[in-house]
């Protein structure tokens, strides 16, 4: 199976009603049915069933291993594991007043949000969402109004089987969602759709009888609430690409070991050899091979061996295997030659190229974590009466959070030398990379942080007096106060 992604699904209508949706969903669900198969096969490869327990051997068929090396599941739990093993979470983005509204305000309503995802689960959920984007490519998540409210949420997320979702998009240059399925198959072969619009949401059944709606109510969101995640622009899985050299690399390693079993099981060749009729049962079922030359020549009984050369099959495999990490931006497993900086050690072993992997997964992430953020603002906006209701997109910044606890004493220096110099303390603390949730850190230690924040002393133009500091020959000594 040739893949090289996922296929979009476009409609060249331009607005789905109650008389168009049944042929829209029909057209879409044929191109569906085909990704679907695609991802079928990628998450039962990365599980281990792969095409080489397949294989056919023809001669000596009896000697036939077939070794399945799941780099597959290496690959995927790297990237998973590396991309997404760390909470990701909101903060503020920006201190800016606006509307008369302090950065302070900002804060406490990015925390509420944060407790929200937090009673979702949305770690937990991140994961798992992950790996569909990490193995099938895409990933979708639903997110809906909470009817039983329980806590503090108002809103429900749910992670969606991406065999059994799919998205339709408008065919402009836009490429706007048009609307959104997922659907389960029921014990009588029925298909059962759940299709939400930007205003509608519709049941629809799909049986030899054709297709049916058999419920259409409003959807008050103004919005789809499934979003679409993806890997990259093609829509391909983290070992995708690598699948023929996996494939390789299996057929090598099962012919290693055919060939160390065919040496142990060698022929046994006897030239010009009498046997009786018992002698010769037996030969055979001990995998003998009997043969007569011209009269006169001596008899001979030797093995039939040919032995693989190990070495050179080594080289193949380390080869394979080398472009498969290289390829799929996983580092390598090489130990250190000694005398090795540790950042020589992560440009030589792959670490950067995994790093600059990850970076790029997390910018399709962040996009389409934005527009689960306006479905999530549209429901507290339309449901809650506080202070978080309030929130406006602009003021979050989605932060993934990598290596937390490696170079600590640079990065606890760094976050001292942003301080001194004057950054904000949640700038420096969220790029400082020591903390999973620098949002929670900065409100739990503001009374601790009192004495980086600074205001000029009095209403003192700083630019006045700079200039004027300049042209007496002074230096640039403004005096400031610290807040305590």
């Amino acid at each position: 199976m040739v893949l090289q992604g996922r296929r979009e699904i476009f409609t060249d209508e331009t607005k789905i009603t109650k008389e168009n949706i049944c042929k829209v969903i029909e057209k879409a669900f044929e191109v569906h049915k085909v990704n679907a198969s695609e991802i079928k096969y990628l998450q039962e490869y990365e599980r281990g069933n792969q095409p080489i327990l397949n294989r056919v051997k023809e001669v000596r068929p009896e000697i036939n291993f077939k070794a399945v090396e799941n780099h597959a599941a290496e690959i995927t739990a790297f990237k998973v594991g590396y991309v997404f093993g760390s909470p990701i979470t909101f903060v503020q983005r920006a201190s800016v007043d606006v509307d008369g509204e302090s950065g302070e305000t900002d804060d406490k309503r990015i925390s509420v949000l944060n407790e929200m995802m937090f009673e979702e689960s949305k770690r937990t959920q991140d994961q798992r969402l992950g790996k569909d984007i990490s193995v099938c490519g895409i990933g979708y998540r639903l997110v809906l109004p909470r009817k039983d409210k329980v806590g503090i949420s108002a809103f429900t997320l749910t992670r969606l089987n991406p065999r059994t979702t799919f998205i339709v998009k408008f065919n402009d240059i836009y490429k706007t969602p048009a609307l959104a399925c997922t659907y389960v198959e029921l014990e009588d072969g029925t298909v059962r759709f759940g299709a939400y619009t930007g205003s509608e949401y519709y049941t629809i059944e799909f049986s030899t009888a054709g297709w049916e709606i058999t419920s259409m109510s409003g959807l008050k969101l103004g919005a789809i609430p499934i979003i679409e995640y993806k890997n990259d622009d093609e829509r391909m899985g983290c070992f995708e690409r690598v699948i023929p050299l996996l494939d390789a690399l299996n057929e090598a390693t099962s012919d290693r070991l055919n060939g160390l079993a065919q040496f142990v099981q060698s022929i046994l060749w006897m030239n010009n050899c009498e046997l009786d009729t018992e002698q010769m049962e037996t030969l055979k079922d001990k995998l003998g091979l009997l043969t007569k030359s011209e009269p006169g020549n001596p008899a001979s009984v030797q093995y039939l061996t040919a032995t693989l050369d190990q070495s050179q099959t080594q080289t193949l495999i380390d080869y394979l295997y080398e472009q498969i990490l290289q390829i799929a931006g996983v580092p390598g497993r090489e130990q250190s030659t000694g005398g090795n900086t540790g950042q020589a050690i992560m440009l030589s072993n792959g670490w950067q190229i995994a790093e600059t992997h990850a970076r790029t997964v997390e910018q399709f992430f962040e996009e389409s974590e934005k527009e689960m953020l306006k479905v999530v603002l549209r429901i507290l906006n339309a449901t809650e009466k506080g202070e978080v209701s309030k929130l406006k997109l602009s003021d979050i910044e989605v932060k993934f959070s990598r290596n937390r606890t490696d170079s600590l004493l640079v990065k606890t220096q760094g976050l001292m030398n942003q301080l001194t110099a004057g950054i904000h303390p949640l700038i420096a603390i969220t790029n400082c990379g020591l903390y999973a949730d620098p949002q929670s850190v900065w409100n739990d230690s503001k009374p601790y942080m009192q004495k980086w924040l600074y205001e000029a002393e009095g209403d003192v133009d700083v630019e006045s007096a700079v200039s004027e500091s300049r042209r007496s020959g002074g230096e640039d000594n403004i005096e400031t106060t610290p807040r305590i």
